[in-house]
């Protein structure tokens, strides 16, 4: 949970309060991947709220890997089943992120 709360503050901090941050957010990683895979249209997308989805998710995503990890004691296995857990999750989130803001974007 402390982690969850860390990262989410951070990108909280660093990037939804910051104007300059927030008016590029749209050209990232996560927002590109979104509007191309779910065929979202950029001047219908809350970007305030879009941020906001993308740092809970983000948060969640590394809070619940460093859990699963924090159980295994070697190294290479705990980077190997990180990279395991990390990838299905973020699709899977993504999926629903992504899914829901189309659903959104319909009823608008």
């Amino acid at each position: 949970m402390l982690v969850f709360i860390i990262i989410y503050l951070f990108y909280l901090f660093f990037v939804i309060f910051r104007k300059k941050k927030i008016d590029k957010f749209l050209d990232n990683v996560y927002a590109n991947y979104l509007i191309r895979t779910y065929k979202l249209d950029k001047n219908k997308i809350n970007v305030k709220k879009l941020a906001h989805l993308v740092a809970i998710s983000n948060a969640f995503i590394i809070a619940t890997t460093f859990v699963i990890i924090s159980f295994v004691k070697n190294f290479i296995l705990m980077m190997l089943l990180a990279f395991i857990v990390l990838i299905p999750l973020q699709l899977f989130v993504y999926n629903i992120i992504g899914k829901y803001l189309k659903r959104s974007e319909k009823n608008v």
